[in-house]
């Protein structure tokens, strides 16, 4: 009764017909109503599916940030652009505020930065690149694309004919909150949202493109990228057609790969990535009230006031020990590790992003060496694209670890898509 209507997540009437207006189950969102069957037990009486409201991808804010020339840009970008082919064309730079959804189905802001080639002849296609991690909001893509190499993409592939695009991702840049790390339906959100701001304002302004889509990212990005793959092939085909995607490096096996990786006592280069997933997971499926709970004793109180957007990841991993298993309450890394049930194990599941068959042209690239996200996870996700008879393939790259790897296969995708791409 103390509870105020508008907070309230079901309602119940006379007949104990419950009413809840919004449920997630496996990774989609439904309404639902439960009706009590008189032997003390409440069925499914009907579901549908969540229904967006109006006006995801609607342009909120719109500056431009700067413009630069073939020149300009092969002196900021130096070796990379020299590997990278022909510059053509200045890119103007622009940071875009648009609307998108939480992971409740709430209109929210976000942002993302757009590089447009000027003076082109013909249409542009679409290429949205989606970046790694971060955790200080200094860092997002809008504010400083240099601080995730979003400014590589920006410039390179804008200065060769495409209209490039980056989201900053939810809690970041016009979006306030702890950012829902690894979690695919927000993630694939602000990707596919971002492209219809993007094709409004080209729309708006009569600046050409062609209707090709192009999909690419790194880590985390890697990870966005399957998702919002995933979310357009299968809710989004009549609006969207995608001529090709290459996620990289990605978690894409988050319950299985990832978790393992985190309970097995071994030293990890980024031990914030669990706790990390941790608190972003709590905040959308609430495991405790309070989050410090999730974490041993010794680090909650420590631990999460950093995960505020004011630090980077750097300060958040030497706060850490580097074994994620040593920063889990003990309660917890009890449960995960017997094998019992527990919710976070189901919301893993979720959110693992290579259950279903793609359709578009896909490649994965992932480097054998890689010491943040295993190779394993392409593995498990080619095997099950392998299973499922889809044309898959896992290119498989030797140039080091981790971040040592990202700039290869991005250039490697860049390659690729040249191939497929109708440039201007």
């Amino acid at each position: 009764p103390s509870l105020a209507a508008e907070a309230a997540l079901a309602s119940v009437d006379a007949a104990l017909a419950v009413d809840i207006p919004l449920v997630g189950f496996r990774g989609e969102l439904y309404s639902a109503g439960l009706a009590h069957d008189g032997d003390g037990l409440f069925r499914l009486a009907e579901a549908a599916p969540f229904v967006s409201p109006a006006g995801r991808g609607e342009v909120l804010s719109f500056e431009l940030l700067g413009v630069r020339t073939p020149a300009e840009i092969l002196t900021e970008v130096g070796l990379v652009a020299a590997a990278a082919g022909d510059l053509r064309f200045d890119v103007a730079l622009f940071r875009v505020g648009y609307r998108t959804l939480d992971a409740f189905g709430n209109l929210v802001p976000a942002s993302g930065v757009v590089g447009a080639p000027l003076g082109i002849s013909s249409g542009a296609p679409v290429l949205s690149v989606q970046h790694g991690t971060i955790a200080s909001r200094d860092n997002a893509p809008s504010v400083d694309p240099a601080a995730t190499g979003a400014d590589i993409a920006l410039y390179l592939m804008g200065s060769q004919g495409y209209l490039t695009l980056v989201p900053d991702y939810l809690g970041f840049g016009d979006s306030a909150g702890l950012h829902p790390f690894v979690h695919a339906k927000t993630l694939a959100w602000a990707v596919i949202d971002l492209i219809r701001a993007a094709r409004s304002l080209a729309l708006g302004s009569e600046y050409p493109l062609n209707g090709q889509v192009f999909l690419v990212g790194y880590s985390e990005g890697g990870y966005a990228t399957m998702a919002a793959q995933r979310e357009i092939e299968t809710h989004h085909r009549d609006e969207f057609a995608i001529s090709a995607s290459a996620p990289m490096a990605g978690p894409y096996d988050l319950s299985g790969t990832m978790l393992d990786l985190a309970l097995s006592g071994a030293e990890v280069p980024n031990p914030m990535y669990f706790p990390y997933v941790l608190l972003s997971y709590n905040q959308i499926y609430g495991f405790e009230d309070d989050p410090t709970d999730l974490l041993a004793p010794e680090y909650g109180d420590t631990i999460v006031p950093l995960f505020d957007g004011e630090h980077d990841r750097g300060t958040i991993n030497r706060a850490l020990p580097p074994v994620p298993l040593e920063v889990i309450e003990p309660g917890l890394a009890a449960v995960l590790l017997s094998g019992e049930y527990h919710p976070l194990i189901s919301a893993l599941e979720t959110n693992d992003v290579y259950r279903w068959t793609p359709v578009s042209p896909t490649r994965l690239y992932h480097c054998l060496g890689d010491d943040q996200v295993p190779y394993a996870n392409s593995v498990v996700a080619q095997d099950w694209f392998d299973a499922a008879g889809a044309d898959v393939e896992l290119v498989t790259l030797i140039f080091g670890d981790h971040s040592e790897c990202a700039v290869p296969a991005l250039l490697g995708a860049k390659t690729w898509f040249d191939s497929l791409a109708i440039l201007p």
